[in-house]
Parts: structure tokens; sequence; C-alpha cells
């Protein structure tokens, strides 16, 4: 998936028509090399054999800084203040990538993806702010922020805000899942081992129960059991080996 989102990106880059000066600086492609090489070197890694922890933290944490520095190199790329990427578009991208994380299916990875992405963004927003002396870049207009080069501080704090909540809810799904996964497996082991006992039906019903069965809340019933013996059968045994006695 990783691949894919990395390879897309530089379709749609190549496909868009191209607005930047032919004699400026074009960090861009560089960017979306790096990034490629980085995501075949490890996709190459994890087919070789499973990456240890650190590899893969670290790893979030690289996804993410490659990102805001491909997010970051757009205003050196079509020669505008550095308040021209905040208002790129690739910003989506960063919630597509916390997103992936989720395919691990493990919640720290979630929010170690966020954590990166909301300090990232807080420090694209802080660059902005010390790269023009004074505040001739902030505005509080919300016309004038979407007309011009100018930054609106409360519309980056409902980007970092949103990156939060975003990664909070995926946390907290991914942990519910998993909860509901493990009871799953758990009744499912459960029912298997009583299947061995009683019929499967009893066997469906212990393990459905809302709560844990207590001595006393059987039932009282009418049956008939039947029990057998082989005659002789201790004496048979004794000669035949386990595979011919089952």
């Amino acid at each position: 998936m990783q691949l894919l989102l990395v390879v897309t990106f530089g379709i749609l880059y190549a496909l868009a028509p191209s607005s930047a000066p032919e004699a400026g600086v074009q960090p861009v492609p560089w960017i979306l090399s790096a990034y490629f090489i980085f995501t075949m070197v490890r996709l190459i890694g994890s087919h070789r054999g499973q990456l240890p922890n650190w590899l893969l933290m670290a790893s979030v944490v690289m996804d993410m800084v490659l990102l805001m520095v491909l997010i970051w190199s757009f205003h050196i790329q079509y020669m505008q203040p550095a308040s021209f990427y905040l208002k790129a578009p690739t910003m989506v991208y960063v919630f597509i990538i916390i997103a992936l994380r989720a395919l691990r299916f493990e919640p720290r990875f979630i929010i170690l993806s966020g954590a990166a992405a909301g300090v990232g963004w807080l420090i694209l927003v802080l660059y902005v702010i010390w790269s023009v002396p004074g505040d001739m870049m902030i505005t509080r207009n919300y016309v004038t922020y979407l007309t011009s080069n100018a930054i609106l501080i409360g519309a980056e704090v409902d980007k970092i805000l949103s990156i939060a909540f975003v990664t909070f809810v995926l946390a907290v799904a991914i942990v519910r899942a998993q909860r509901v996964l493990n009871r799953a497996v758990l009744e499912t082991t459960a029912a298997e081992d009583l299947s061995r006992f009683v019929s499967a039906e009893i066997a469906d019903r212990i393990t459905s129960a809302d709560r844990a069965i207590q001595p006393g809340d059987g039932e009282s019933k009418v049956v008939m059991v039947l029990f057998t013996d082989i005659e002789g059968f201790s004496t048979i045994s004794e000669n035949l080996t386990p595979q011919e006695l089952a």
C-alpha cells in the first residue's frame, strides 16, 4: 500500500501541468525519488525477514518526515513564500499515511505516525512565522487567508487538531477491534474444547452466554445414560500399538 501511494503521487505529479519556473530549483522530483527508494528498500527488507520493532518505528517516523520535507519543498519548487506550502492539497496524504498504519493492527504505529505528523506540521508553521520578520504573513481575516499567501493561525491549529483527532479515533478503533478479535478467538477455542465433551449446541450456549456460568446455573432434566464396555478390551489393548488401538 505504501508503494502504491508513492507511485500514485509520482504519476499525479508527472501528469499534472507544470507551472514551476524551468530555471528554478526543482526539489520535488528528487524527494519523490528518495521516498520511492526508501519504500522499496523497506519492502525488500520486509520480504527477506521480519523487521525489528525499532526499525519499524523509525520507518513510520521517516515516512512522515519525507512527506513533510516534500510539502516544504513546494515553495522552493514554485518560488513562492514559505506560507505557500501550508495550502498545498498534499496535506491530505498525511491522513492517508496515518490510516495506512492501521493496517498493521497495532495502535502504537498509528499514534507514532499521528504524533510525527502533528509535530511536523507544527514545525512547518513555525518555519513560516520565523522566515518572515514580524507578523506580515499572519492574518485574522479568512478571506485574506484564502486569497493570498497569508496564514491564519486558527486554520493551522485546526489542521493539527484534526490530525490528533483522526489519530485518536483510529487508535481507539484498533484497540476495540483487537479486543473483539481476541474474544472471538477465545470463544472459538473454548467452544472447540467443550465440544469434545458435550454437544456443539451446549458448547455454543456456554461460550456465548452474557455472563460466566456459575455453579448451580445448570438445568435439571430427565436423561438416560448408557455405560458400555468391551469384554476383554484391556487384555486385547496390551498387545496392540497405539495406532492399531485407534
